[in-house]
């Protein structure tokens, strides 16, 4: 029998690939939740801080397990309008893990690496959260919640990006700007481990099939800095990369503190899944073919 999986954000960067990679497979019959309605990966428009719209599709559905994406991921909002941030990062996330222990089910929570601060670097999952904004402290919040279920799994990713036509992720942000032949001020000291969100479906998939709790770094094997990412994406598109300003992230004039060296290890969720992320090479090779649609891809 087909595992029914909920997904909360499905209109979503993640949410719609995770979507239509859990359809092309019949060991899932997935349905997907957004607050609004997004061509063929939305089945139910709900608002997730809508308490009682999602008790109704959670009955209504019975979920074995829930992914839960539906968040607000603007760090700078977030830090601006705390109230707004707690009904979407922090009362969804009691309402699901109320409503799961409940009914003994399990729940994918998707975190950040900005639970930590970026002081040292290298972080694995010994590393003690210390959130720098209120975007990384909803997050940790939120992990708090969901580590007290029976059942559960929670996911930490950082710099999610890959082609998406409609999305603002930092590929998408450098390819509208390489296209409109502008500059792009790109911070020199943020160092992370960018994630393929293709890559990162596929291990949200495997997590689907694994009898354990636990909570993982979901991260690209090779950290960098922002602009050494850049750059190296554009060495391999054939792009401007004196286009690709370096600057300080202080000067960048944002409201919301950044960690700074937050590298990290995933070498747990790649044993404990057996899962390999991609080399940057195959990576950019894949988002080249995903921009040219008649291409092959990675599965």
């Amino acid at each position: 029998m087909a595992k029914k999986i909920l997904i909360t954000g499905s209109g979503g960067f993640v949410g719609k690939n995770l979507y239509k990679i859990l359809k092309s497979d019949e060991n899932f019959y997935v349905f997907g939740v957004d607050r609004a309605s997004k061509s063929n990966v939305v089945d139910a428009v709900v608002d997730i801080s809508d308490k009682q719209a999602m008790v109704e599709v959670l009955r209504g559905f019975n979920p074995d397990e829930i992914v839960h994406l539906a968040a607000l991921s603007d760090v700078e909002k977030c830090e601006q309008e705390k109230e707004l941030t707690d009904r979407q990062n922090i009362a969804p996330v009691k309402m699901l893990a109320e409503w799961a222990n409940q009914n003994d089910k399990k729940i994918i929570f998707i975190s950040s690496d900005y639970v930590f601060d970026g002081v040292k670097g290298d972080f694995d999952e010994s590393a003690c959260p210390n959130p720098l904004q209120y975007y990384g402290q909803t997050k940790l919040a939120g992990e708090k919640i969901v580590s007290a279920l029976k059942n559960h799994i929670i996911l930490r990713p950082t710099v999610i990006y890959g082609w998406d036509d409609n999305g603002m992720n930092f590929f998408m942000q450098l390819y509208r700007k390489q296209k409109e032949g502008r500059e792009m001020r790109v911070p020199l000291d943020q160092i992370s481990n960018p994630t393929y969100v293709m890559d990162f479906c596929r291990l949200l998939k495997k997590t689907l099939s694994a009898a354990l709790n636990g909570t993982f770094l979901a991260t690209g094997n090779e950290s960098m800095s922002r602009y050494d990412f850049a750059v190296k994406i554009c060495q391999f598109m054939g792009w401007n990369k004196d286009l690709i300003i370096p600057v300080e992230t202080k000067l960048l004039g944002q409201v919301a503190r950044r960690p700074l060296l937050n590298s990290t290890n995933s070498k747990a969720a790649q044993e404990t899944f057996q899962f390999q992320f991609n080399s940057l090479e195959n990576i950019f090779s894949d988002i080249l073919a995903r921009m040219q649609p008649n291409s092959r891809l990675l599965n």
